[in-house]
């Protein structure tokens, strides 16, 4: 009767994690930006994600003006003013403390379209933490004039930010004078972020422990996504610094997934671009995202077209789940899926429009940089589609035109076994194809020109497919996040 009893538990769990595998489970989106009044951009799968305009001022409040007018019409945000102090104890709106006549704080804050408007304030300090007694000077007047013009309240909060090289010392000043009874109708709706670019995890957690809200992680980073992860799963909100204008709409789309809020140069040109870096975040061309960071167990779980996730039983053909805890500072923190040379992860079969490309990125550590072997980091290359991979000594990124596949590169030399790394690869139907290692551009492929060829191959993690069910080409390492859009020229 006993080993009765235990068979029936046995196929009561088989039928549940079938079931888990075929019906859709609920997504867990992200809660920074809860009770926020502004409708933000949200992405296909349901994420949330604030644009911030770049250095959002100019040399006088009438060219801060403008440059807001700019950013109001174009859909950001968030409004980033840098701050300092000059002698006669005013704060200004400036990039670097010239002590010259440029507009200030107080002008940038009457201005009407803002005022009205319901955009939220991006408050750098730029200004040297000298003494306790200075910084007060300084932060009062901040303080004073965010509630005086009636910006920071319900639904719309204020951020102050500072980088994490002694001028945190601000935020700390200014956290400290919220407690006083003048700030009481403000003092919930005033944020504070760290802008961090050393001692990354140590900052990270002390960002953590002096009871703010977020940081803001440069583009380009060494394992940056090892580093938002470990500040997602400590509760704080992340962002990056400051994707640039050249290829903005990649850097947006590649990240829209995974992080609160960007700071960003995209479409802060005098011509407005075709389409709005807002449009970017929303666009429909969502087909895979999976990131195992904050998964713990099997089965996991990933995301094509929508907020609706797909379940992904463990089998003999499957990864393990390696786990590192928030606090190993390793180059990825949480979940990540360790393949060692025989196992795979199979999606869908969701192919690009007729005409267009493939935009891919990958979180990967490698633990095979040396055998010259074709290994797949993910793909859907059978006579069609696309293949992130490992050839020999390079790295590469190709997809199906034209009857042939065409490659951007990067020397496999540029890695190695201990950091992970955040690769993208994309073409868009018209162009050359190309391929960026930690937000960085390495060698693209020659200009082509044409759709990437169909197939009927399911996209595939840790391999390459031949068909539904046969694989090749299996990959030695860890992977954390993989993500595929349909791409095309914007």
């Amino acid at each position: 009767m006993h080993r009765a009893i235990q068979l029936y538990r046995r196929f009561i769990r088989a039928l549940l994690l079938l079931s888990l595998c075929a019906a859709p489970v609920a997504a867990h989106a992200s809660t920074y930006w809860s009770g926020i009044g502004r409708a933000l951009p949200v992405s296909p799968l349901g994420n949330a994600v604030a644009l911030s305009c770049h250095n959002c001022y100019g040399s006088s409040t009438a060219a801060t003006n403008a440059q807001v007018a700019t950013a109001l019409t174009r859909g950001f945000d968030l409004i980033e003013f840098d701050l300092t102090s000059h002698a006669d104890g005013q704060v200004y709106v400036e990039h670097g403390d010239s002590e010259s006549a440029v507009g200030s704080f107080a002008d940038a804050l009457a201005n009407t379209n803002l005022l009205q408007s319901d955009r939220m304030l991006f408050l750098e300090v730029k200004e040297s933490y000298s003494t306790a007694a200075a910084s007060d000077t300084m932060m009062l007047a901040v303080l004073r004039a965010v509630r005086d013009w009636g910006y920071a309240k319900a639904g719309r909060p204020v951020f102050l930010r500072a980088f994490m090289d002694g001028r945190h010392q601000h935020l700390v000043r200014a956290k400290a004078l919220l407690a006083q009874s003048e700030f009481a109708s403000i003092r919930d709706h005033v944020r504070f972020h760290t802008l961090i670019e050393s001692n990354i995890r140590s900052n990270i957690r002390t960002t953590k422990s002096l009871g703010f809200d977020g940081v803001e992680l440069e583009y380009r980073m060494t394992s940056l996504f090892g580093a938002l992860m470990q500040a997602k799963m400590l509760g704080l909100g992340v962002g990056v610094y400051t994707t640039p204008a050249s290829m903005g709409e990649l850097y947006l789309s590649a990240l829209r997934e995974d992080v609160d809020f960007i700071t960003t140069e995209y479409d802060r040109g005098a011509t407005a671009l075709p389409v709005q870096s807002r449009a970017l975040i929303a666009e429909p061309t969502s087909l895979v995202h999976m990131n195992t960071a904050q998964q713990t167990a099997w089965p996991l779980t990933y995301a094509r077209t929508n907020s609706t996730r797909y379940g992904i039983a463990q089998s003999a053909t499957t990864p393990t789940l390696e786990q590192l805890a928030v606090t190993s500072d390793e180059d990825r923190v949480g979940g990540s899926m360790v393949f060692s040379g025989t196992q795979s992860v199979t999606t869908w079969q969701a192919d690009n429009e007729t005409n267009g490309g493939f935009m891919v990125s990958a979180v990967v550590n490698f633990d095979d940089l040396t055998s010259g072997a074709t290994a797949a980091i993910i793909a859907k290359s059978d006579s069609g589609g696309f293949a992130l991979e490992q050839a020999g000594t390079l790295l590469r990124f190709g997809v199906y035109v034209n009857g042939g596949y065409q490659y951007a590169t990067a020397p496999l030399s540029l890695f190695n076994g201990t950091d992970s790394y955040f690769i993208v690869g994309a073409y868009d139907g018209n162009g050359a194809v190309r391929l960026w290692v930690n937000n960085v551009e390495r060698t693209p492929s020659v200009s082509v020109s044409g759709g990437v060829g169909l197939n009927t191959s399911p996209i595939v993690i840790g391999a390459d497919p031949q068909g539904a069910t046969d694989r090749r080409y299996f990959f030695k390492g860890k992977i954390q996040q993989v993500m595929v859009q349909r791409w095309r020229d914007h």
